[in-house]
């Protein structure tokens, strides 16, 4: 794992608790995700290892599924979120038990530590990287480290116009083919 992906990884996961946890892996996965998965790692399944970057990862599901398919050998998932929530959160579902409004401290969203905890209890937190940053400035840091990827699972915001942003900051950063 390149150092940078190990130091943030160890500074999510150092000091937290799971020990009477359980985990919270309510997501949003689509009935194509484990077929698209599928393909991905019958691509890879005679490298020894890879790299992933999940671009926006929520409470987990996701996270949790791909580290499960590429136990044997995923070096890291790099996983890019704010965890601050969609617009949607704010505006749709803002009064729904369990998302975003009714897990704030403070007025600051609780999500990051649910993702965090989920992994953990999971048993994934020595391959999954958890980099709380918006995706654009999360593919300015990567590109500055010259961290690649091997495959990329894009689920940030849902708008348009981002969704086009994110598809062009992190192209460059997944290898070739």
């Amino acid at each position: 794992m390149h150092p940078f992906l190990e130091r943030i990884r160890v500074n999510a996961y150092d000091n937290l608790s799971v020990d009477e946890y359980t985990p919270d892996l309510h997501g949003w996965i689509q009935g194509g995700f484990e077929t698209s998965l599928d393909k991905v790692y019958e691509k890879y399944k005679d490298v020894p290892t890879v790299t992933g970057f999940e671009v926006g990862s929520w409470k987990g599901a996701s996270a949790a599924r791909i580290a499960d398919k590429f136990k044997d050998k995923l070096d890291a998932l790099v996983c890019v979120d704010t965890w601050l929530g969609a617009p949607e959160f704010y505006t749709q579902f803002i009064d729904e038990p369990g998302r975003l409004m009714s897990n704030n401290i403070n007025g600051w969203p609780q999500v990051f530590y649910t993702f965090t905890k989920n992994m953990k209890k999971c048993g994934y937190s020595d391959v999954v990287v958890p980099f709380p940053i918006s995706s654009v400035q999360g593919a300015d840091v990567l590109k500055y480290y010259d961290i690649k990827a091997d495959f990329m699972y894009l689920d940030a915001a849902h708008e348009y116009n981002a969704v086009l942003s994110d598809l062009e900051a992190y192209r460059p950063l997944v290898k070739s083919g």
